[in-house]
């Protein structure tokens, strides 16, 4: 349809649908807006869940890495010392001193058969993690977990430990590796200690390679068995005293060997995040990576504010619009029509009329039909001027307005020319029809009584009905003689009496309709 039929077709809709199409609209850029904002919702989530995939692996295989060095370490130093013996006693502690210049070693401590120190070392003071009655007989003999360990047929252990000394805060991994001569016989051991304060010094080198969890963040190491946080770094306490903590429960159920992302809710902190749990060590341990969605979300929140703030200025915008364009095309549309209608009783004007004859006047003559035209005066309309003053006149005038055009059809044209002076065009009518129609209006103008500020104005008119000739119909001039009968025959109804229709004929006689 083009632009011009679509316009011309919304400019006759009521302001009502046109409110229901602009909702519609709205509802259209809401639901693309929304879609939009959808779309960058899901690849801001799955970038991010990319990323977080990737580190939690790169992360994890750097964690199994220093754990198999932290291995392979304890094993060199145990050999050195226990079964090759190519490290002397007075050597030792500067050759134990090199081992801990690496990453992942924090302490070691070497013991004999029987559970006797033989060397130790740390990097931290051994009294603040090993009880005073180990160190003091320095020997693990006593200890439980050694004789276990001395008896398994197993040669290396990886397992968690907390402080026993004085200060409970230190905890981390312990690796443990029995040292064992060609026959099997079991010479001793070898126990290293990786701090929990390391981990975090490995964690946080992600930071220098352009990964930042944020400050609502975060990287742990889980101990599956006990429901433990081993180490922590990002958001909430870095490293602490270990506890249980049975909310631990609820997320470990997302661990898997895959990195899948889940979103959870931290029982930690309480933040929402998307994590990774990823299984380490033979399921041993599980590494968590976590985002908070506050952070990842914050510039698509800031989208979406933006966004709705700007829909909410556009609808406002629209809907102002609209109401200003459909009072516009109202205010247009009164302007169109007080130029085509008589403004104190909605008729058609004089110029209105002419333009209507004229197109009239072609169609009747083309189709060979009759035409007749109708002149109405009104009787003593100076006496009601003069009676109820010219406001009483005015009602009297829009009462013929608003009554004439339901006293004619459709297609007739019904005109105030002027004063008290009316007419009505009647095409494809035949004269005796029009006197019909014209009685009608007569009668009907009797009974009327005006209500004027409590009193009633009664009033009558005089008619004059003359039929268009075919000469006339194609004369550009034809009408005006036409009606100057019909006048002719209004003057004769004047002088008759007044309140009568009076018809001129054809060869200008006149006939007088008596009521």
């Amino acid at each position: 349809m083009p632009y011009g039929k679509i316009a011309s077709y919304c400019g006759h809709l009521s302001l009502t649908a046109k409110r229901g199409l602009l909702l519609l609209f709205i509802f259209l850029q809401t639901a693309i807006l929304a879609g939009h904002l959808y779309y960058q919702y899901t690849y801001i989530m799955g970038e991010a869940a990319r990323i977080l995939r990737n580190t939690t692996l790169l992360e994890a295989e750097r964690f199994e890495t220093s754990l198999d060095a932290m291995g392979y370490q304890v094993r060199l130093i145990g050999n050195a010392l226990l079964l090759n013996h190519t490290v002397t006693s007075e050597n030792t502690n500067r050759f134990l001193d090199e081992e801990l210049k690496q990453d992942w070693l924090d302490g070691v401590i070497v013991f004999d058969e029987k559970g006797d120190f033989v060397a130790q070392r740390a990097l931290f003071p051994l009294e603040n993690a090993l009880s005073a009655s180990t160190l003091t007989q320095a020997s693990f003999r006593d200890r439980p977990l050694f004789k276990q360990l001395r008896h398994s047929k197993e040669n290396d252990s990886l397992f968690y430990w907390q402080s026993q000394g004085t200060d409970p805060n230190i905890h981390g991994f312990v690796m443990y590796h029995a040292i064992r001569d060609a026959k099997g016989n079991f010479l001793g051991g070898v126990v290293g200690y990786f701090d929990a304060h390391s981990i975090v010094k490995i964690f946080r080198k992600l930071s220098d390679k352009g990964f930042y969890l944020g400050s609502g963040g975060a990287m742990v190491v889980l101990d599956r068995d006990n429901y433990i946080q081993l180490t922590r770094v990002g958001a909430g306490i870095t490293v602490g005293p270990l506890h249980f903590n049975p909310y631990l429960k609820e997320v470990m159920k997302y661990s898997s060997d895959s990195a899948q992302t889940n979103q959870y809710i931290s029982p930690i902190d309480g933040t929402s995040r998307m994590g990774v749990f990823l299984n380490l060590s033979h399921h041993k341990w599980v590494m968590a990576a976590g985002l908070a969605e506050h952070e990842i979300l914050h510039g698509w929140y800031l989208q979406v504010f933006c966004s709705v703030m700007a829909l909410i200025a556009i609808i406002i915008t629209q809907w102002s619009l609209l109401n200003y364009m459909h009072a516009n095309s109202l205010q247009r549309a009164q302007l169109v029509k007080d130029a085509l209608r008589d403004p104190l009783t909605g008729l058609a004007n004089r110029r209105y009329f002419d333009e209507q004859v004229r197109n009239i006047c072609r169609v009747v003559s083309r189709q060979r039909q009759s035409l007749c035209v109708l002149s109405i005066d009104l009787d003593y309309f100076k006496r009601i001027n003069d009676n109820f003053g010219h406001s009483g006149g005015d009602e009297v005038l829009r009462c013929v307005g608003q009554i004439l055009p339901g006293l004619v059809r459709g297609n007739d044209i019904a005109a105030r020319l002027g004063g008290e002076e009316f007419v009505v065009v009647m095409p494809f009518t035949e004269p005796d029809y029009a006197n019909v129609v014209a009685e009608r209006i007569r009668s009907n103008f009797a009974r009327q009584e005006v209500d004027f500020h409590g009193r009633k104005i009664q009033f009558t008119a005089s008619f004059g009905l003359a039929q268009m000739t075919p000469d006339e119909l194609n004369a550009s001039e034809g009408f005006q003689a036409a009606l100057d009968r019909a006048d002719q025959a209004l003057y004769r109804a004047k002088r008759e009496g007044r309140n009568r229709v009076c018809m001129a004929s054809k060869n200008q006689q006149l006939i007088l309709y008596p009521t």
